[in-house]
């Protein structure tokens, strides 16, 4: 019975360590293109954990309440999107890349998107001791406390709903790869603004594009651009 209160206490103690340390900082930072010195002035940084949104300044700095192990989804019109976790309260220098240099060639943008992702659920797994990594079983007897920690820890609630937003991420990507500016121009003459209309209000489901190949994608986009042309004369 001593042995279970003592182990309890223990816990106990390092929860309240754990919590305590875990308080909400100032994540704070700069926003950049990447490859040059030019600051991204109102760029959108939202932490995916409380959902807290800020603005960066017309110097391109940030500040955002958040904690160590957050992760912030830096979004600005005209850059690829960005993720990034808070590892420490030091400053955070994040570099956007300017999406016309990449809008061109789909495969390039996937790539650097999903790296970009891979790279930030590397960085949640390496906090967790157990989540995500192939562990004899026997681990947990050795290290019950370790176990229990992270059972109940921050770490590994963050690590599990990255994990659930990198599958929503990588489904975008699957899309993407099917439906993209390129193809959209390759296969139809919109223009302008009836040209972003249409790659908004007729982007596929992933459901959709699951068993498509180009050959499919390139139909439903004839098609579907034939049927948008056809709306915007009876307007």
């Amino acid at each position: 019975m001593k042995t279970q209160l003592a182990v309890l206490s223990i816990l106990f103690f390092l929860l309240t360590i754990g919590k305590s340390s875990a308080q909400n900082i100032a994540a704070k930072g700069v926003i950049l293109e990447k490859g040059t010195s030019i600051r991204i002035a109102l760029a959108l940084v939202t932490d995916t954990n409380n959902h807290v949104t800020v603005g960066s300044n017309d110097m391109g700095f940030f500040q955002i309440k958040a904690k160590v192990g957050d992760t912030l989804w830096f979004f600005k019109r005209h850059f690829q999107d960005q993720f990034a976790v808070v590892s420490s309260e030091r400053d955070m220098v994040i570099n956007l890349i300017r999406a016309d240099m990449i809008l061109e060639d789909v495969i390039i943008k996937a790539e650097n998107k999903q790296e970009n992702l891979l790279a930030v659920r590397l960085e949640h797994r390496k906090k967790t001791y157990f989540y995500g990594k192939k562990r004899n079983p026997l681990h947990y007897f050795r290290y019950p406390i370790a176990g229990i920690m992270e059972l109940f820890g921050s770490e590994r609630r963050n690590a599990k709903r990255f994990d659930r937003h990198l599958d929503e991420e990588e489904q975008e990507v699957e899309v993407d790869r099917l439906f993209n500016l390129s193809l959209v121009k390759a296969h139809t003459n919109l223009t302008g603004k009836a040209l972003e209309k249409f790659m908004v209000d007729f982007r596929p489901k992933h459901e959709q594009i699951k068993n498509w190949n180009t050959y499919d994608a390139a139909g439903y986009i004839r098609k579907s651009a034939t049927f948008y042309l056809d709306t915007l004369k009876r307007e």
